[in-house]
């Protein structure tokens, strides 16, 4: 009698001893319960699967219902289960390349969500009286209050990955990995780059001031870090910038303070900036000074005389570092409350489609499945008031 051949062996994505006949019986039978529960499994994963023509000829022809986002809407949908179970594998990769990437951007941002190209954020600002007491039997004055806004666009991209005929009949499983995984982390790389990009306004505050702009109030671009007293506005009397203090000691610190917590309010009013709730956000290059103004319970140099940044200071913020802000300046750093002033606005996250072998592109080119990932998000700032950026000389970081 034939022994049945075993689909372990060559895709370990199903339970122990079941064979080919068994799987095509059971994507016939019950082909969406068959690809739920194929993908709920622990070992369904790309590393496992040994023989992928095999497991194209088992699953191409089956028809599985299945939902897709169409027109922005869910609709019920009919798709090969070949790209279907693929797609599940490649999202589980793409997930975990995305997670594996080092990244700051999410400490200095406030995510939200949009469904608009163009988000509009409203800020009330008090038109006060200067009446400080309200006599018995007096009515209470009205709150006046006016309007400030400011825009946050958006920043389509994404990337596409196919899996060729001649990817199926190579077996060329490590290759197809390398280049999800290359996926992913280039996805985290793009947000982050972008992020950062935004929160230190590389573009917007240069001496060629350009697009993109991180701060448009009433919809214009505006340079958000200027060393201009009242820019840019009134409620930074000192500015944003302050020109000619790299990161050496605490004074450094002291003069971004300075700045800070000149901050006014739209009464004219200082702010709370408690620098123990801030960021110094500094490139790796100053990584290891920003450590030890931080780390040192004493003044570096000074016997006896405790550290205001140090661990019992009452100045100490979170130290954020990144080799990417290299890419940007080795000796720019920036002190403020990041995501009290910028938000990282979605229209879309991480758009997930697959198709298959059913399609045109087949037919064109010998693709067996395509995936592709897209996404939409752009990062601003709502005010001015929370960040002050120090340079070491005068001249601001500009763009590569």
């Amino acid at each position: 009698m034939a022994t049945k051949r075993t689909f372990v062996p060559d895709i370990q994505i199903m339970p122990s001893g079941v064979d080919d006949d068994s799987l095509r019986a059971a994507l016939q039978g019950d082909p969406a319960g068959t690809v739920k529960r194929l993908m709920a499994s622990e070992d369904f994963r790309w590393e496992n699967v040994r023989s992928l023509q095999r497991f194209f000829d088992l699953t191409y022809d089956t028809k599985v219902p299945t939902q897709a986002m169409i027109g922005g809407k869910m609709r019920a949908v009919t798709t090969a289960a070949f790209p279907l179970l693929t797609g599940g594998m490649t999202a589980v990769a793409l997930n975990e390349a995305y997670a594996g990437v080092p990244t700051i951007g999410e400490m200095l941002v406030t995510d939200t969500d949009t469904n608009k190209k163009v988000s509009e954020f409203a800020a009330i600002t008090s038109h006060d009286t200067t009446i400080d007491r309200v006599d018995e039997g007096k009515d209470f004055p009205e709150m006046a209050a006016g309007e400030e806004r400011v825009e946050i666009r958006q920043l389509r991209n994404g990337r596409r990955l196919s899996i060729t005929a001649e990817t199926l009949e190579e077996n060329d499983v490590p290759g197809l990995i390398d280049r999800i995984n290359q996926l992913g982390e280039t996805a985290a790389e793009f947000v982050e780059e972008q992020t950062l990009s935004r929160v230190t306004d590389l573009n917007g505050s240069t001496a060629s001031a350009a697009e993109p702009y991180a701060y448009r109030p009433n919809g214009a671009g505006t340079a958000l870090y200027s060393a201009s007293a009242n820019t840019p506005g009134t409620r930074a009397p000192s500015g944003t910038r302050v020109n000619s203090n790299p990161l050496v000691d605490e004074t450094d610190l002291d003069n971004a303070k300075a700045v800070l917590v000149a901050m006014k309010n739209s009464r004219g009013k200082r702010i709370s900036n408690p620098i123990s709730s801030c960021q110094l956000l500094v490139p790796s290059a100053l990584q290891g000074t920003a450590f030890k103004l931080l780390g040192s319970e004493d003044q570096p140099g000074v016997t006896n005389e405790l550290n205001a940044w140090g661990p019992r200071g009452i100045n100490r913020p979170t130290i954020v570092s990144s080799p990417k802000m290299d890419d940007l300046s080795t000796t720019t750093w920036y002190l403020g409350d990041f995501p009290r002033q910028f938000k990282r606005v979605w229209r879309l996250r991480f758009e997930y489609v697959t198709l298959g072998a059913d399609t045109e592109s087949y037919l064109r080119a010998r693709i067996a499945a395509q995936f592709r990932i897209a996404w939409s998000c752009e990062v601003g700032a709502t005010d001015y008031v929370r960040v002050v950026q120090n340079l070491t000389a005068t001249t601001a970081p500009v763009p590569s």
